[in-house]
């Protein structure tokens, strides 16, 4: 999805994502009732191999690579580390990163 400057994403946010949102009822700026889908917050957390790293605060989208980029960006994965598999599990909004090194 082409930027504001031309630039193109690999991973955009799908905002028609049903499970990225939940819908409320509120009264508009004329009294009237509407409903409306909010973006929610949920919590994901992140396990390096079998070490819990932390438990952030999400929308969702995308958590194995949210996941890895995290981990990444904190200097727990170094440059030669090998990721041999990310496991997301919906129910229990966990992210598992293994990698080869321990």
């Amino acid at each position: 999805m082409p930027d504001d400057r031309g630039q193109d994403y690999v991973i955009a946010p799908n905002p028609e994502a049903v499970r990225l949102t939940r819908r409320v009822l509120g009264t508009d700026h004329t009294g009237a009732q509407t409903e409306l889908s909010v973006v929610e917050e949920r919590p994901l957390t992140i396990f390096l191999n079998r070490q819990e790293i932390v438990t952030a605060m999400t929308i969702g989208d995308y958590p194995e690579y949210l996941a890895v980029g995290f981990l990444r960006n904190q200097g727990m994965l170094r440059d030669d580390d090998v990721v041999t598999r990310v496991d997301y599990d919906d129910d229990l909004e966990v992210v598992v990163v293994r990698t080869e090194r321990e």
